[in-house]
């Protein structure tokens, strides 16, 4: 009897030992576990993530800030724009529309709320305003409230002059803190007071003006530097635009090329053809049209 007892109990007492070793709740933090472990599999060696303050915040918004033409085709061969701290060299044949290239980044600059000033050689102020009124970019509210400041110089003087007001001009834009961007329109008479070492250092100064936080666009006339010099300048600017009067036979027809911008990729199809209308300044015009 005591043997059939003991094999009674046995069977009601296995369970419950298994039971026991089993708690509910493993599976659970099993489950856990391994959520935790693949998220970690997916990249251990990232480390974590911390806010940006407001001073990382506002360096952000600054490197993000570009100067647009306004004119979609230009605009995508620039990479979207000029980036701000640069220094962009645009030169062009005379009647080119250099000018008009100079007040279409005014505009585009005033609008992405950069602080300007605009060096005048081949205008004067008042002049300046009236055009930007006729293409449409009405700026005189912009100079009213101080945003716009505009500068009249005649440079087409002696060396020692020459070499007085260039170096006046580099002083001013690194003192400036309340500017940040600086359009030198142009610095072309000056250009022939000096040999190329000057030219090439006077642009090596301004992009060091760039590099610590300066924005700056030098105009000239191609004629005035050689094809040697251009290379050499080339290599020192952020970007370089050149502006062309080409002969289809039939017409004549203005020409943007983009020969260098830093950030954007270069592509085989760098130049725009354009044309400038009254009220609406730059207007793109399509090679199909122009050889047509």
């Amino acid at each position: 009897m005591e043997q059939q007892e003991d094999a009674a109990k046995t069977p009601q007492q296995e369970p419950q030992e298994d039971t026991a070793k089993a708690p509910p709740q493993e599976p659970q933090e099993d489950a856990a576990k391994t959520l935790q472990q693949q998220l970690q599999d997916e990249d251990p060696f990232a480390p974590p993530e911390e806010p940006e303050d407001e001073e990382e915040q506002e360096e952000k918004k600054e490197r993000e800030r570009l100067i647009t033409l306004g004119v979609m085709d230009i605009d995508k061969r620039l990479g979207g724009g000029l980036p701000a701290d640069s220094l962009t060299l645009v030169e062009g044949d005379p009647d080119a529309g250099k000018s008009v290239v100079v007040q279409q980044f005014t505009f585009g600059a005033l609008k992405e709320g950069f602080r300007t000033s605009l060096f005048l050689s081949e205008s004067n102020s008042r002049g300046f305003l009236d055009q930007m009124d006729s293409l449409g970019m009405s700026s005189t509210d912009y100079y009213l409230i101080g945003r716009l400041s505009l500068y009249q110089k005649n440079l087409r003087v002696e060396r020692e002059r020459a070499d007085h007001i260039l170096q006046k001009l580099l002083r001013h834009i690194e003192k400036s803190d309340k500017r940040d961007l600086f359009i030198m329109d142009s610095i072309t008479p000056l250009l022939f007071q000096f040999d190329e070492r000057y030219v090439l250092s006077f642009l090596a100064n301004c992009k060091d003006l760039a590099d610590v936080g300066r924005t700056i666009i030098v105009t000239l006339h191609s004629y005035a530097i050689s094809e040697a010099l251009r290379f050499r300048a080339d290599s020192i600017v952020d970007a370089h635009l050149r502006l062309r009067i080409e002969d289809l036979g039939q017409r004549l027809v203005r020409t943007l090329e983009v020969t260098k911008i830093r950030g954007a990729a270069k592509t085989a199809d760098n130049a725009v053809s354009f044309t400038v209308q009254p009220g609406m300044g730059l207007k793109s015009v399509p090679i199909s049209k122009t050889k047509a």
